[in-house]
């Protein structure tokens, strides 16, 4: 039967159309029903490409048994990740706070009033290692909310209210300037880190570190113009370029290339790039797509540059003839999946190849690491599969061209993977900039223009499906789809393109600005709220939306609101640096203008009274002895908890050195401590005297900025009878 989903033009929703489970599409008629009825709310997110989200849909929701249990106890929404980010990123953040991880699917239990309650990721039908079936769990929490129905709304309220402070924290002003010096720390960290042998950061899975391989390209051109010691610069600048330029390399002869129809898979299973998740995604293949081409530029190996031409070249190919829509937009990504297997598409047997090639097949073989017992095990058993991913150990140049043309010939008669044919106004910017960057200058145009045509009233909307524009786009969409058109202009020198951005980012500012804090939001005055209004800072699969904004803004000259935004995030940066660097690519480019750095506003430090009452303590017969330490702090200031819920803030610590000590931290409201706040101190000896020392460290923070860490040290005696 077709629910209520029928009406969608996402393809992830339709793909649920025929399930047993009742959904509904997120909005004012499941939310209404939800309060109407005093029902939970089951809410499932995912996105057409996500492997994962297709082997629940499978498991769980085609599931007759399953399907009966969730109508009869809640109302069940399915939400696309990629039509609404900002209800994807608030209940995202609700599964980090329960599981302490994070992937899709998301599977959250909410009260109707849209608190969650419950949040987890995958679940197979019954219980398989650490995932507990969701048979039990749909049955157990409907059962719990028509039975404990006012304690499952505490949970709920307990977790609303701290998505509520997560969102409304300030995004780490910090009051000192931001220096060349922070991004030469920056570069050594990302040092320390690197994967030497395989490119890239990390263990097993790798995805490719997109805002990584462009900031390090960005600083090894560009460093020596800051000036200092000559030695030191060459080597940090070496490294920046042999780390962006050895990862691209890897990345280019890997399993995660597509060789024979070009472009590239989502991310890698395992350390070397060779064995793919087989999802593709156009946001992927368009920052990879900027990447080649900076690269290619800045390289003075031949070999390198013609191997990452090649790439570019194959990968726009497949961009052309299988991603682009009829109107000229980017369809937004292809699913892992086909003929009910993963990436059997892409896969071969020493025996297809043989068939295609004949004899050039051995020598094939040996170069792309084809074997007869197959080099890809399946993600989901890790069984053999006697299949082969095609990987390079070695550039070989155009060698093998003609054999990988016959391969794609072969491999045009399998199905294919399904397409989501939705297009991204954001996606689509990052495209049109890749495009244009790299020459297709025609494919670009044609883009913009149909993007263009859809903005009404200066509202950007955030999709085109089925012949229709939707929704109106968040930060990312206005951002990226800026900054395409100014790589259009850069490309053209046609000043339609640069007008238009202009007029983008007018609106943006409008809709999206931080008036307060300074900055950007995700989500327009006009959005919906949810918990607050989050501000995105740091990188993820793409580049920040703050990021893109400032670059925009940056672009455009309009240098006072870049410098007012790099203010904004400057907190981050200067502790997340490594996970900010679309933001730290910003801020060079920043500095490159305005040689004395990048001024950050903020208060000057407070006068803060610390103390331990009393400081000379009585204990009893068995050396035990009891203070506070007391901190004093002005009106318009607090510190952190000991435990904040943003990993960007300093929790408040202490620790005892001459006796044994521990301490009792008071809990404080919305994770904030304010006023006199006394820290409870449990101490001993075994001495008739002793001299201690407590070593405390705190964070001073107004509702709008967080200072540098503060530490103390206090001293007192602690005496037996």
């Amino acid at each position: 039967m077709a629910n209520r989903l029928a009406s969608e033009t996402s393809p992830y929703l339709r793909q649920h159309l025929d399930d047993p489970v009742h959904w509904h599409a997120w909005g004012k008629e499941a939310l209404d029903k939800a309060l109407a009825e005093d029902k939970p709310i089951f809410l499932s997110i995912g996105y057409s490409a996500c492997h994962w989200c297709h082997v629940m849909a499978h498991e769980c929701f085609q599931d007759q048994e399953i399907a009966d249990a969730l109508n009869q106890y809640f109302i069940s929404i399915k939400v696309d990740r990629e039509e609404r980010p900002d209800v994807d990123e608030v209940y995202m953040a609700a599964v980090q706070m329960a599981t302490g991880h994070g992937g899709w699917p998301i599977s959250v239990f909410l009260t109707p009033s849209k608190a969650p309650f419950y949040a987890g990721t995958y679940f197979p039908k019954e219980a398989r290692g650490d995932y507990p079936g969701f048979r039990t769990v749909v049955s157990s929490l409907g059962q719990s909310w028509e039975s404990q129905k006012e304690q499952v709304r505490k949970t709920a309220e307990k977790f609303g209210e701290a998505l509520r402070s997560a969102f409304s924290k300030p995004a780490g002003r910090l009051a000192q300037a931001m220096e060349y010096t922070q991004l030469d720390a920056c570069v050594s960290q990302l040092h320390d880190s690197f994967d030497f042998e395989h490119g890239g950061y990390g263990d097993r899975p790798k995805f490719p570190p997109h805002t990584t391989i462009q900031f390090l390209i960005e600083y090894a051109a560009q460093r020596h113009v800051f000036g200092g010691d000559a030695s030191t610069i060459d080597d940090l600048s070496g490294r920046a370029g042999h780390m962006a330029l050895f990862t691209l390399e890897k990345i280019a002869l890997g399993g995660i290339h597509d060789h024979v129809g070009g472009g590239f898979h989502r991310y890698s299973v395992d350390e070397n790039w060779g064995l793919p998740h087989f999802e593709k995604m156009l946001t992927d293949n368009a920052l990879l797509l900027h990447q080649f081409a900076a690269a290619e530029k800045s390289t003075g190996d031949e070999r390198l540059a013609s191997l990452f031409h090649r790439t570019i070249d194959g990968t726009m190919r497949w961009i052309e003839g299988s991603m682009t829509s009829p109107e000229g937009l980017f369809y937004s990504s292809v699913d892992a999946d086909s003929d009910g297997g993963e990436g059997l598409f892409y896969t071969w047997t020493a025996d297809e190849i043989a068939d295609v090639l004949g004899e050039r097949a051995a020598t094939f073989c040996d170069a792309y690491d084809v074997s007869a017992e197959g080099n890809f095990d399946d993600e989901a058993t890790r069984e053999p599969s006697g299949r082969n991913v095609l990987r390079l150990g070695q550039d070989q140049g155009d060698a093998f061209a003609d054999d990988l043309r016959k391969l794609a010939e072969a491999r045009s008669s399998r199905p294919e993977p399904g397409v989501d044919d939705k297009c991204l106004a954001g996606w689509n910017g990052m495209m049109i900039g890749a495009a244009a960057v790299t020459g297709r200058l025609e494919l670009a145009e044609r883009a913009a223009t149909a993007w263009l045509d859809l903005i009404q009233s200066g509202r950007l909307p955030r999709q085109f499906c089925k012949g229709k524009p939707s929704g109106l786009g968040f930060l990312d969409d206005y951002a990226s789809m800026a900054n395409g058109l100014l790589d259009l202009h850069d490309a053209t020198g046609n000043e339609r393109w640069q007008s238009a951005a202009s007029e983008l980012v007018d609106e943006m500012c409008a809709l999206f600005r931080d008036e307060d804090r300074g900055g950007f939001f995700l989500t327009s005055n006009e959005h919906e709220e949810l918990f607050g209004r989050m501000r995105p800072v740091t990188d993820g699969s793409t580049p920040s939306a703050s990021a893109e904004a400032g670059r925009v803004l940056w672009r455009l000259g309009r240098s006072d609101e870049t410098r007012e935004l790099l203010s904004a995030c400057a907190g981050w940066m200067q502790r997340l640096p490594t996970a900010t660097t679309s933001l730290q690519s910003l801020a060079l480019d920043y500095m490159l203008e305005h040689r004395d750095g990048v001024a950050v506003s903020g208060s000057a430090p407070p006068s803060i009274d610390v103390r331990i009452e009393p400081a000379e303590i009585e204990a009893d017969e068995q050396g035990w002895g009891h203070a506070e330490v007391v901190i004093d702090l002005p009106d318009g200031w607090h510190i952190n908890t000991d435990d904040p819920p943003a990993n960007w803030l300093t929790p408040t610590s202490l620790h005892v050195e001459g006796v044994l000590g521990e301490a009792s931290f008071p809990d404080g409201e919305n994770d904030q401590l304010k006023g006199q706040v006394r820290i409870a101190l449990r101490l001993r000896t075994t001495s008739p005297k002793a001299d201690f020392e407590v070593q405390l460290r705190f964070q001073p923070c107004t509702d709008s900025e967080c200072l540098e860490p503060m530490e103390r040290v206090l001293s007192g005696v602690l005496k037996k009878p």
